[in-house]
């Protein structure tokens, strides 16, 4: 175990020694993931204004706040990164408050702590130099919630967004005013209009697939509608005079 005085940041991903590059690159890429999304859960214009710093010959990657983001801004990721964690080692899906991006994220970083059945590889979240592990028992919440969940038939509206992984592409809709992204299913032949409305708008209607606490996870989409961009709707001023002309 790392001590605090070799703890390049004060938010910071220890992992194991002995990990094959893959498993590493993997366990990175997750840390980074779950960090970017707890940062836009805080607030979207801070989401990539973040550096990577890491210690020479130790498995210590770290991530520090541009001078740009204001000190509560900081202070609100570091506590929502630490409770993150703890809140789902305890079995508490709903008081972490996390995005379904982000508690998959987390997901791949308690997965990767199993070597094997016998075996165990630390995987540790250091936040203020304070360590927190990445366990099984993240993992094992994670997965008793999936087995709980629910479908139904409904909307989803949102900016619909894409992201590029080892998996491949992947579609989804995030609402910036609930802070949410729910994962699109989309078949090849809705991929044109999937694309014809990429970064604008939408609403998606298909069959949605809810966590217990009655958070949308994923839809698997039946048909797309465009909606006006925030750009084209009337400003404060705007309705301020048409409640003069009507008065």
């Amino acid at each position: 175990m790392a001590t605090p005085d070799q703890i390049p940041s004060d938010l910071t991903l220890e992992v194991g020694v002995n990990l094959s590059p893959d498993r590493f690159m993997a366990a990175t890429r997750a840390f980074f993931g779950y960090v970017e999304e707890v940062c836009r859960a805080i607030s979207d214009d801070n989401a990539t204004k973040w550096v990577v710093c890491v210690r020479e010959g130790s498995a210590l990657i770290g991530m520090e706040p541009a001078p740009v983001i204001p000190i509560e801004v900081v202070r609100a990721v570091y506590a929502k990164a630490e409770t993150g964690v703890t809140q789902l080692a305890s079995g508490d899906i709903e008081g972490a408050a996390l995005s379904e991006v982000a508690i998959r994220h987390l997901k791949t970083l308690s997965d990767i702590s199993l070597a094997d059945r016998t075996r165990t590889i630390p995987v540790r979240l250091w936040v203020r130099k304070k360590p927190t592990d990445i366990g099984r028992e993240v993992s094992r919440t994670i997965e008793e919630d999936w087995q709980v969940a629910y479908n139904d038939y409904g909307t989803i509206e949102g900016r619909l967004e894409a992201i590029q992984d080892r998996g491949g592409l992947h579609l989804s809709v995030r609402d910036a005013l609930l802070r949410q992204t729910v994962r699109c299913l989309v078949s090849e032949d809705l991929l044109n209009q999937a694309f014809e409305n990429f970064r604008k708008r939408v609403e998606v209607s298909g069959l949605i697939r809810y966590r217990k606490n009655g958070i949308p996870v994923s839809i698997k989409v039946d048909s797309f509608e465009a909606l006006p961009d925030d750009s084209t709707l009337p400003t404060l001023r705007d309705v301020r005079g048409v409640l003069r002309l009507n008065g």
